[in-house]
């Protein structure tokens, strides 16, 4: 049984980190360009938004006791196949998880257009917790029964 406190807590830090995302998104280029205090904090919250995901998304598939991803990206695989996201937001995830492997370990290849862009795909984080916030319905529901 997965443990709704630990997602929960997650899925309000996510929400904190898309708040302050969506407070950046109105940021002209040029200044985020030449911002690096911007550019940072931008960082930063991209990849604590997308730790959030990938720390909910393993609690869940080690307390269902589902197959151990090789790979953090295995994880869009898994939620997939059990039903816990759509196959069409299965690619949407390990996107973002590839962008957070960029700006933790790939960082010297970091495109700045890229990382403003990205302010504009917000809506994935929320896609990603209605999904979460659907499989803890249903979880609640299956151990009434």
């Amino acid at each position: 049984m997965v443990c709704e406190d630990i997602i929960i807590k997650r899925l309000e830090r996510l929400e904190e980190s898309i708040k302050r995302l969506e407070s950046k998104k109105g940021v002209p280029y040029k200044k985020f360009e030449r911002s690096w205090e911007l550019q940072n904090a931008i960082l930063k919250e991209f990849e604590t938004g997308i730790e959030c995901i990938i720390d909910i998304s393993s609690h869940i598939i080690s307390e269902k006791g589902w197959r151990s991803p090789e790979k953090a990206s295995d994880i869009a695989n898994i939620l997939e196949e059990k039903g816990v996201i759509s196959s069409e937001y299965k690619n949407v995830l390990k996107r973002m998880v590839a962008f957070r492997n960029i700006i933790v370990h790939e960082y010297l290849y970091l495109d700045l257009k890229k990382v403003y862009e990205n302010l504009k795909k917000l809506d994935d984080f929320r896609k990603f917790a209605f999904f979460i916030k659907k499989f803890l319905d249903k979880e609640k529901t299956e151990s009434k029964r």
